[in-house]
């Protein structure tokens, strides 16, 4: 048993004694897990049952240089954007030129909360002004957009901002953007039209799979349209909202992997039998454990759906490779297709949250290792000549390979997002040097004179830059590059939840409790 030093149990009395490894230090054990060392430095309790005191310094310190990077290339990217498209949705990061998508200042909304978390205060500010003074939804382009695009970026970014500032403005704009959105549910609908005309209020179902209804997009506004319900005190969003979400659950009765499409916006059903962590599927199979979590755990029905889900999962899309890599494959029409996609990284750091955010034993233990394994194998999509990961890997034949068509590169969040999740929950120093590389691959291969451009040919060494930034780059990519390498306290997972394009919106408990 290590002893205190003469004199520090009586300045100290919360002090208790810690391995010191090579040198003495004492830490304090707050009630909720955090640990203060005698250098003055926090860490996580779960962190100190991992790694010692030397270990975790030396990361911190690495960490220390690696945050100031990744601020640096989130100030690259958002002075590019505020010198040659300012006011605008995003920009073309090689020309200098704006890109109109909404006509909403897509990237400043988007920007929001991570300048708030980067200590980026002052362009905070300047932001927020232009929220205040020209941010109109009635000057939206007067033409039909994505009611699910507008939903995870524009009104998420709004709560997103208020969630961490708790600044009016940003609830105040979020309700009228909501007010508007709305209008996206015709009357007798349950489920959402698929396009919304902001501008002018109305919304149309027009979409690329005919009539179907994409899953994942009618089944992710609920964190968003709950929030606001509960911060403005008008059950109304919520209530869209939860009645899309319970006619999903109420067309699949006993099964936790659905279709990733659905058919009819009065009593749907499901339509084909695509299976998909990937677009589609994705953020639906993601907001039944954050609905759950957002409201303090007290509606059960959700996480019970979301562990049948992950149980289906693991025993019919978890496969391994040749290689040893695992990766979450497709279903179609019963049949394993061997493809992983970029987007799906995010289940490692989905299950990972459930794993600490439950209480002990609702998660399988087991899921930590498969979540530590998909997150490898998310890293190794990075194993290219740019540095840079693949929209799509194949697995066909057991080996990984990329497919021309699918060798591009949009600068996704989900492989830094899994990291960042790995990295909160275990403090693994790797994955801070995964994030660090791939901060110094986007440097080296994507950046441009006003930002960083998507990249085509991930795989060659003359790849060529395709001038595009979405603006997730900046609200997801970069942000989560930078958290890996920051104070886990900087935003404690305890206390908040991502929308699926890493906006924070904070936990509540409800005053009514949800009973199943």
């Amino acid at each position: 048993m290590w002893t205190l030093a003469p004199g520090y149990q009586a300045l100290f009395p919360g002090m208790i004694p810690v391995d010191p490894y090579t040198s003495p230090v004492l830490a304090v054990i707050e009630a909720n897990g955090t640990a203060y060392v005698g250098s003055g430095h926090k860490y996580p309790e779960r962190w100190l049952k991992r790694h010692t005191l030397q270990e975790l310094d030396a990361s911190r310190a690495k960490a220390s240089i690696w945050a100031e990077e990744a601020r640096e290339a989130a100030q690259h990217s958002w002075n590019g954007y505020r010198e040659k498209a300012w006011g605008y949705d995003q920009i073309h990061p090689k020309k200098g030129t704006p890109n109109t998508w909404f006509n909403l200042g897509l990237s400043i909304v988007e920007g929001l909360d991570t300048l708030w978390l980067l200590g980026l205060r002052e362009e905070f500010d300047e932001a927020q002004t232009w929220i205040e003074r020209h941010l109109d939804f009635e000057k939206a382009e007067t033409k039909l957009d994505s009611f699910f695009e507008a939903t995870i970026r524009l009104l998420g970014g709004l709560l997103g901002a208020h969630s961490l500032s708790q600044r009016p403005i940003f609830l105040k704009r979020a309700q009228e953007l909501g007010d508007r959105l709305i209008s996206a549910w015709p009357e007798g609908a349950v489920l959402p039209n698929a396009q919304v005309d902001i501008g002018r209020n109305f919304s149309k179902h027009l979409t690329y799979r005919g009539r179907s209804f994409s899953t994942a997009e009618v089944g992710s506004c609920q964190l968003e349209f709950r929030y606001l319900s509960q911060h403005t005190g008008d059950p109304t969003y919520a209530a869209f909202a939860d009645q899309a979400f319970n006619a999903i659950l109420a067309a699949t009765p006993g099964k936790g992997l659905v279709s990733a499409n659905l058919l009819g916006n009065e009593k749907p059903v499901e339509e084909g039998s695509t299976i998909t962590m990937g677009a589609h599927g994705d953020s639906y199979y993601e907001y039944l454990i954050k609905q759950y979590l957002q409201t303090s755990q007290t509606e059960p029905h959700f996480l019970n759906k979301w562990l049948l889900a992950m149980k289906e999962m693991e025993e019919r899309l978890l496969q391994t490779s040749k290689e040893g890599l695992m990766y979450i494959a497709k279903e179609n029409d019963g049949s394993i297709v061997h493809e992983f996609d970029h987007l799906a990284c995010f289940v490692a750091g989905m299950l990972m949250q459930g794993l600490n955010e439950l209480p002990s034993g609702e998660v399988p233990e087991s899921y930590r290792l498969v979540a530590s394994n998909i997150t490898h194998t998310c890293w190794s999509l990075y194993d290219t000549k740019t540095g840079l990961p693949p929209e799509i890997m194949t697995f066909e034949g057991g080996v990984k390979r990329i497919k021309r068509q699918d060798g591009f590169s949009l600068l996704r969040p989900e492989a830094a997002e899994a990291m960042y999740y790995m990295w909160y929950y275990t403090g693994d120093h790797k994955y801070r040097e995964w994030a660090h590389k791939i901060v110094q691959s986007l440097n080296q291969v994507a950046r441009v004179t006003y930002g960083y451009s998507s990249v085509k040919d991930v795989d060659s060494y003359d790849p060529i830059l395709m001038d595009g930034c979405e603006s997730f780059f900046f609200a997801e990519t970069i942000k989560y590059l930078y958290l890996i390498q920051a104070d886990p306290e900087l935003l404690p997972l305890d206390k908040y939840v991502f929308n699926t394009e890493a906006h924070p919106l904070r936990i509540w408990v409800p005053e009514t409790i949800f009973i199943e």
